[in-house]
Parts: structure tokens; sequence; C-alpha cells
């Protein structure tokens, strides 16, 4: 009896790490977005900037 009580303790357990990994993965799928974006947005602004010295 105790045995079957901690093996349901156990995949509960699992289920949460799994959510656990699950969440930090879309974090860091997100993050990878942000980052991309954030580059795109500091070379947009350089070439501006360099266009503006140019014209």
């Amino acid at each position: 009896m105790a045995k079957k009580a901690r093996t349901g303790h156990h995949s509960h357990q699992d289920s949460e790490q799994a959510m656990a990994k699950n969440t930090a993965a879309e974090a860091r799928a997100k993050a990878a977005g942000r980052d991309a974006q954030s580059l795109n947005a500091k070379t947009r602004g350089m070439h501006q900037k360099a266009q503006a010295k140019r014209g």
C-alpha cells in the first residue's frame, strides 16, 4: 500500500518536472525571439545613423 502511494507521488513529481521543463523551453524560445527582434532594431538604428551622417 505504501509503495503504491509513493509511486503515485513520483508520477506526480515527474509531471511537475515535465511541466517545468516545458515552461523553461517556452521561456527560452520567447527570449530568443526577443533577442532577434532587438538585434534587428539595433542594426536598423545603426543604418539610420550612418545614413544621417552621409546625408
